[in-house]
């Protein structure tokens, strides 16, 4: 399950020797609330403060494998069907994606949909501030 951990820390400027207060926003693929906030901690150490771990209980598997360096993207697969009663329905589905950019990103949709998902499009992008843990 998708878990995004919103904490804040001290960052220290080299420059001027001020600290600034900073939040921070990370996502993690952990089996529980705890073990993600724990999943934070460890990759940051412990002078953070924890602010709010959220099930994000609408996404489903990330289309890609995250690599260092790369972007968090939401996009939103749509399906539609007809329903009994012979309504149009829209199915959406929010899952994440790791991208350097762009065009990176519509690549790796493409061949995600090639995949036997003819049916389904690509309605929504969004990207993201959010670090992977």
């Amino acid at each position: 399950m998708w878990y995004r951990v919103k904490i804040s820390r001290d960052i220290k400027n080299k420059d001027t020797g001020t600290t600034k207060n900073v939040v921070e926003y990370y996502l993690t693929d952990a089996t529980n609330f705890g073990y993600a906030g724990i999943a934070v901690i460890n990759k940051l150490g412990k002078h953070i403060e924890v602010e709010d771990v959220q099930l994000m209980k609408q996404y489903k598997p990330s289309i890609n494998e995250y690599s260092e360096g790369k972007k968090i993207y939401i996009v939103k697969i749509a399906e539609d069907y007809i329903d009994d009663n012979g309504a149009t329905k829209t199915l959406k589905y929010p899952m994440p994606v790791f991208a350097s950019n762009d065009v990176e990103l519509y690549q790796i949709v493409k061949e995600y949909l090639k995949q036997g998902l003819n049916d389904m499009r690509l309605t929504t992008i969004s990207e993201t501030q959010w670090k992977y843990v």
